[in-house]
C-alpha cells in the first residue's frame, strides 16, 4: 500500500533510498578476514565459574565481549547464554567458538550470527 502512495504522489525511490549506480565496488575479501560483531548463543552448564572459562577462550583469542546475558535454568542444569561481541576477525571468532566447544560445561556446538552494520 505505501508503495502505491509514493507512485500517486509522483516519487519513485529506489529500494534502499539509493541507486544501484550509486554503490561503489568492493573488493572481495575471505570470509576468515571478514571484521565485524557477532550474536553468539550457547546452552551452558549452571554452576559457578563457567563464564569465567569461556571469557577465557575469548581473551585468548582476542575477542571482546559487549554483552552477555544468562536467564533461567531447566531441569537438567542448563541456560542459555546470549553474547554479543565487539568487531573482531571472524578467523578469531571461529578460533574462539571452536575453544568454548571443548568446554566440558557447554552443551552442544555454539551458535553464531554475524552482525552486520550498514
Amino acid at each position: 500500500k505505501a508503495a502505491r502512495v509514493v507512485e500517486e504522489v509522483g516519487l519513485r525511490l529506489p529500494a534502499f533510498s539509493v541507486p544501484a549506480a550509486a554503490h561503489e565496488t568492493a573488493p572481495a575479501i575471505p570470509i576468515e578476514r571478514r571484521r565485524g560483531a557477532y550474536y553468539v548463543r550457547l546452552a551452558v552448564s549452571d554452576r559457578p565459574g563457567v563464564i569465567a572459562d569461556i571469557a577465557a577462550c575469548l581473551r585468548d583469542r582476542s575477542v571482546s565481549m559487549e554483552s552477555l546475558v544468562q536467564r533461567g535454568r531447566d531441569s537438567g542444569g542448563v541456560v542459555p547464554v546470549v553474547m554479543t561481541t565487539h568487531a573482531v576477525e571472524e578467523a578469531a571468532m571461529r578460533a574462539a567458538l571452536a575453544d568454548i566447544a571443548m568446554l566440558d560445561s557447554v552443551a552442544g556446538a555454539p551458535r553464531l550470527i554475524r552482525i552486520e552494520s550498514l
